[in-house]
């Protein structure tokens, strides 16, 4: 799903999966939790093709490329959680005026502001320090 920026960008999800690989691994991908770099591809995600699965051979755990990440279980495509962010936290639409806009349902809105407020939150911190 491709939904157009508000500067007249065009993102697809697997652009956005791929920017966040880049700057979550400069370095080449690793294993989230044990550290490991000793990593191989395990296929794509079956419902989201543009996850890239990976098998860690340290410790044998699968994961993708959000794990351990707000939108790594999210319902939306991550066009439509940025969406989401970006009218609500930036343009200080309300909660309803968002639902409306991107023609999702508002608990839907609701949820995923609930998801990325604590992580939201913690940038900000980090930005004022």
């Amino acid at each position: 799903m491709c939904r157009k920026g508000i500067l007249g960008l065009k993102l697809s999800d697997g652009e956005i999966v791929g920017l966040v690989r880049g700057h979550r691994w400069p370095n080449g991908v690793k294993y989230p939790y044990c550290g490991s770099r000793q990593v191989y591809r395990n296929g794509k995600v079956q419902c989201k093709p543009y996850l890239q699965c990976y098998i860690c051979r340290s410790c044998g755990k699968q994961f993708n490329d959000l794990t351990g990440m707000p939108l790594a279980w999210a319902q939306v495509p991550p066009s439509t959680a940025l969406a989401i962010l970006y009218f609500y936290h930036k343009l200080g639409l309300s909660q309803s005026a968002v639902a409306r806009e991107l023609s999702i349902a508002r608990t839907t809105v609701i949820r995923m502001l609930r998801k990325f407020g604590k992580s939201l939150e913690a940038w900000f911190r980090i930005l004022e320090a």
